[in-house]
């Protein structure tokens, strides 16, 4: 999949190149990230096998249910027949009441190999007709490959509870994992790869879901210890990060009239986001920023590169942080 170059302009990853270890806190998270792309490998595979030609299966994305992927090809549940085509994602069930697990499976059933990250997955919420990207949002970026006659497996455990607080963002994983945070609503869970060079042909593979949830309902962390409200602003105050390199500094959310391309968020985005879940849930009536304050040892401040606006429900919010350099700014 050829997306790592739009994952990184946007500040969604902190990872490049052809490494399996997380970098530095990116900056803050858009909705509607299109999936990424492994680095290009090679015609053929190390064990010399010749990765053959790309298959007949799926349609443009366009024409796919499934989320837009940059690919050329999708090949989607339960669109496509999975027995009708010799490589398709299958999963052992397609809805389920939270918590669930659903195992998904990629076959080859074709006559090359197929060029892929098994990191490089994605889970999907689709709102009013439009698809949401919610984890994971760290991706190791090893070049893998599944031969012919090969399979791949991984295992998802769905949750509705908010996930525990962490400083980075939610990282990948190739076999079994947990995602919290989830309410009822139509999801899909997608992966894709190439065949022969890396300009050959990129197919997309997803499954469409259905979770069974009550609606998910956006709640503070347990790292906030207290908060106060000053006219219109509310300051919240966290323990942070505690290293050595940790220094006071400011995450502020401030409610905006109109703004230009804003980054549309639903609960299941923000959840995955400890800033979002830290300010979002104190906008009480007559409140119009909101700070949150803490020992933050990213740089720059909360990964927050440069002002962006969010539009959550109904409402438009611009996001800016810094450092405090007296203990006097945090009040």
């Amino acid at each position: 999949m050829r997306r790592r170059a739009l994952l990184a302009s946007l500040g969604i990853l902190g990872l490049a190149g052809c490494t399996d270890s997380p970098a530095t806190d990116p900056a803050s998270p858009t909705s509607d990230p299109t999936p990424t792309a492994t680095s290009p490998g090679t015609d053929v595979p190390p064990d010399g096998t010749p990765t053959g030609t790309p298959p007949d299966a799926g349609v443009p994305p366009g024409d796919s249910t499934c989320p837009a992927m940059e690919v050329d090809r999708v090949v989607c549940a339960p669109e496509t027949d999975s027995e009708s085509v010799p490589l398709a994602l299958t999963a052992d069930s397609r809805s389920g009441s939270l918590p669930a697990t659903f195992e998904f499976t990629l076959a080859n059933g074709t006559e090359a190999t197929l060029h892929i990250n098994f990191y490089d997955w994605g889970l999907w919420k689709r709102v009013s007709g439009e698809w949401f990207y919610i984890v994971p949002r760290e991706i190791p970026e090893p070049l893998m490959r599944l031969p012919s006659g090969e399979s791949h497996s991984w295992r998802l455990t769905a949750e509705h509870e908010l996930p525990e607080e962490f400083n980075r963002w939610y990282g990948s994983w190739t076999d079994s994992g947990t995602v919290s945070g989830l309410g009822g609503g139509e999801y899909a869970f997608t992966t894709g790869g190439w065949f022969g060079d890396y300009d050959d042909g990129h197919f997309g593979f997803g499954v469409l879901l259905e979770f069974d949830a009550p609606e998910l309902t956006l709640e503070p962390t347990d790292s906030v210890t207290d908060s106060s409200r000053d006219g219109d602003t509310l300051t919240v105050r966290g323990t942070g990060d505690d290293s050595d390199d940790a220094r006071r500094a400011e995450f502020v959310l401030t409610h905006v009239d109109d703004a230009e391309e804003p980054r549309s968020l639903i609960p299941e985005t923000a959840a995955q986001d400890y800033r979002l879940r830290n300010t979002l849930p104190f906008f009480e009536e007559g409140v119009e920023r909101v700070r949150f304050v803490a020992e933050n040892a990213v740089v720059p401040a909360f990964g927050v590169t440069e002002p962006y606006t969010v539009s959550y429900r109904g409402e438009l919010f611009r996001v800016t942080a810094d450092e405090l350099e007296t203990e006097t700014e945090t009040y």
